[in-house]
């Protein structure tokens, strides 16, 4: 399936792995910069057509490849993170094998974006994968894998009683240094402060990351940096408060211009960060 006019291609793909089939819909505009391509994640309203529409117009003024996979309800009804039951990351490489086979200006690194439940698959993909990742923007983040051992895992690499715990803690501390090197760009509406039903909610969560989307980024931000610094890199981690921005990417986009700040080229620094 093609769409096509003077500014725009967008094509429509579907990829098969062992893990399972996986669309996604490519932005290509007319004129390339040659930044990197983007990867877009959404979260569990699985608005995959909405993201396409609300990042054509970001990806048409920086010249910039937008990919938007689509992780179905009834093909993955979890997501978020690899684990047992279902590996998102694996048809996540699986697909950007098949986009660069068919066109060489997909080979190579991608910037990763994701919002939401999104967020949660990104930074844990770029934990596995951060040789694939160039830069990494995560949107509101219900909760996060922390890259250290405060927490036992999946809130963080700590371990506890259950094999899986370990196995999986293993797996993102492998390629842990490289992760802590990777610019990492964090986003969350300053009304984005509801503990709502689709926020994963405990008594431990709560104390280990903070009760809220921003308080648990604010919790990541200061777990990454002091991680690189242990490990040796300079972190390169930044938090930006969109004003008056709620639980709503497409909010997000309209009124804090998300999709500009994480397609512009990275070399100006971006507004609002601490």
């Amino acid at each position: 399936m093609l769409q096509m006019d003077f500014k725009t291609m967008i094509t429509s793909h579907t990829v098969g792995s062992a893990a399972g089939n996986l669309p996604a819909r490519v932005i290509r505009p007319a004129g390339l910069s040659g930044l990197p391509p983007l990867v877009v994640l959404h979260g569990i309203s699985r608005n995959a057509d909405e993201l396409v529409a609300l990042f054509r117009p970001a990806a048409e003024r920086s010249g910039r490849i937008v990919i938007v996979p689509h992780f179905a309800q009834s093909a993955w009804p979890h997501f978020q993170r690899p684990c047992r039951a279902a590996r998102p990351d694996q048809a996540l490489l699986a697909l950007l094998a098949h986009l660069a086979a068919i066109d060489p200006s997909l080979a190579g690194q991608v910037d990763l974006f994701g919002h939401s439940g999104g967020a949660q698959l990104a930074h844990r993909f770029a934990m596995l994968y951060p040789h694939k990742v160039a830069r990494l923007h995560l949107a509101a983040a219900g909760w996060y894998c922390l890259p250290d051992s405060s927490m036992a895992y999946p809130y963080g690499l700590g371990v506890d009683a259950a094999p899986v715990s370990l196995t999986w803690a293993r797996r993102h501390r492998q390629a842990l240094p490289a992760f802590l090197r990777l610019p990492v760009r964090l986003y969350v509406g300053t009304a984005d402060d509801q503990r709502d039903d689709a926020l994963r909610q405990s008594p431990q969560l709560d104390r280990g990351q903070g009760p809220t989307r921003i308080a648990r980024a604010e919790t990541y931000v200061a777990r990454f940096r002091a991680a690189a610094l242990t490990s040796g890199a300079t972190p390169d981690i930044t938090l930006t408060r969109l004003p008056g921005v709620a639980h709503d990417v497409a909010q997000a986009i309209r009124q804090g211009n998300l999709a500009a700040l994480v397609t512009q080229d990275p070399t100006p620094r971006l507004t609002h960060a601490i």
